[in-house]
């Protein structure tokens, strides 16, 4: 009997060991896949909705489904719980998606399931709202996203989810960024930067043949293709574009907000040249018959950041003192003050550089000078490297015969009064200072009005090749500039 117990006493030993390892082998642990969770706003959220991508938007499938979370206790048969109908997305946004529902009911609330359909296959959960509304934001642009909503039933402080409805829908593409002028001659071309995951890009053209409203002018299938050159144009017409990159998913166009460049047609970027004295640069070029003026930039380095100098009507430029020694790049941008609401259109422009010197026709000229630019019509006198005094002149009538010289000179007469004396003239004058042997020197002029100093005036009106100069202004130079005292003109 003893030994027939311990028989029976093994067997069931053996089965117990067999059963426990069939137990260790069934059981393995899955590691949770690394994802990052977007951001949820829920029952209270209201998106602004953007007319201009509404009309773009067509209905997206929603599909029912059957699978619910492993959690989810078994319902018990009394417990019934419908299925999420009619998701609609409500926004049009690049970041954030707006998604409502019909209500179910007896629902108590609703779970939200997320996943980046263009890299996972894995839906979490983002949500639990009491509402049928949901805002996911924290998105990526021109994405898909998958939703799973799925509607539950609290009974006894216990959740009881039904099955999901999942949602394909996708964010807005992301405005097209890096839009830049390449051409404005007898063709207009522009490029942006790559969107890749863009079907392709829609371009609109706005012109006098429109009325100025934007009409699709071409679709350019495929994101690689960045940049669009319009031959059809008329030089010195107005011409707007506005670029917006697309993706087509679930028989719906998603499409970007609008990102705008203006032209007119012909107006490039003037070939100019570039002279640097006196710690300044002087720019010069050939008018534009398109442009109302000039916005001129510079840089310290080709790829740096460029700041706007100035503006001018004129077709040259002189810069404020720059540092000696030192390269800058610069930049002539015509525009154009466009139609009867004057919107300012921006040409082409060309980077190029110069290096500043503080010299000027290879003469070294110090702190202490008088500086004359005959294209400003305007005088700088220098003290120690401190501005002393400057002003509007009118220098030598530019037709020739009576110019004013350019160059490096020294003031050679000191004279108050005197009398300047020309094979038809003899004129007093309160204070003579000349600078060359040819008897060429800066003087008041009394026979002239404030008004006519500066501008124009030397063209047509202008001296017999003196620097006439306001009587205050004069004074106060011949005053302080003695024999000597270095004068540049150019």
């Amino acid at each position: 009997m003893k030994k027939k117990f311990k028989r029976i006493f093994s067997v069931l030993l053996a089965v117990i060991t067999v059963f426990s390892a069939i137990a260790v082998l069934g059981t393995s642990t899955y590691g949770a896949e690394s994802e990052t969770t977007p951001a949820v706003s829920g029952d209270a959220v209201v998106d602004t909705v953007e007319a201009s991508t509404v009309a773009e938007e067509t209905t997206e499938p929603s599909t029912a489904v059957t699978e619910s979370t492993a959690t989810n206790p078994t319902k018990p048969p009394s417990i019934i719980i419908g299925n999420v109908k009619n998701i609609v997305k409500t926004s049009f946004l690049t970041d954030k998606i707006t998604l409502t529902w019909d209500k179910v009911s007896g629902a108590t609330g609703y779970y939200v399931y997320c996943k980046n359909a263009d890299n996972s296959n894995t839906f979490k959960k983002v949500a639990e709202v009491k509402s049928n509304t949901c805002t996911v934001s924290k998105l990526s642009h021109t994405t898909q996203y998958h939703f799973k909503i799925s509607a539950y039933v609290a009974v006894d402080n216990i959740k009881y989810e039904g099955a999901g409805t999942v949602k394909k829908t996708a964010t807005q593409p992301g405005k097209a960024t890096g839009l830049r002028m390449k051409r404005s001659s007898n063709v207009i071309e522009f490029a942006w930067n790559r969107n890749s995951k863009a079907t392709g890009y829609k371009i609109y053209r706005a012109s006098g043949s429109t009325n100025g409203k934007y009409v699709l002018y071409k679709t350019i299938r495929g994101n690689s293709t960045t940049s669009f050159a319009d031959k059809n144009v008329e030089l010195g017409r107005a011409y707007y574009y506005s670029v917006k990159p697309f993706r087509e998913l679930y028989n719906t166009s998603y499409t970007a907000p609008s990102a705008d460049i203006k032209f007119i047609c012909g107006m490039s970027a003037p070939n100019y040249s570039m002279t640097s004295q006196l710690s300044r640069v002087s720019l010069s070029w050939n008018k534009n018959k398109y442009a109302t003026g000039y916005d001129i930039y510079y840089a310290t380095s080709k790829n740096g950041t460029f700041k706007k100098l100035g503006s001018t009507t004129n077709n040259y430029f002189n810069t404020v003192r720059l540092s000696n020694n030192k390269t800058y790049y610069f930049r002539v941008q015509p525009y154009k003050l466009n139609g009867s609401n004057r919107t300012k259109v921006v040409g082409t422009y060309a980077t190029r550089s110069k290096t500043v010197t503080k010299n000027a026709y290879g003469v070294s000229v110090g702190g202490t000078y008088i500086e004359i630019s005959l294209k400003q019509q305007h005088m700088w006198y220098y003290r120690n490297g401190e501005l002393y005094c400057h002003t509007d002149v009118v220098t030598g009538n530019a037709d020739g015969y009576h110019n004013t010289p350019k160059g490096a000179f020294t003031v050679l007469q000191r004279q108050s009064p005197a009398v300047l004396v020309g094979a038809d003239y003899s004129c007093p004058v309160s204070y003579w200072l000349g600078f060359t042997y040819g008897g060429v020197g800066i003087h008041d002029a009394s026979w002239r009005s404030n008004s006519e100093y500066g501008g124009n005036t030397y063209k047509g009106n202008g001296s017999h090749g003196c620097v006439n100069t306001p009587y205050s202004a004069v004074k106060k130079i011949y005053q302080k500039a003695g024999y000597g005292t270095r004068v540049v003109v150019y």
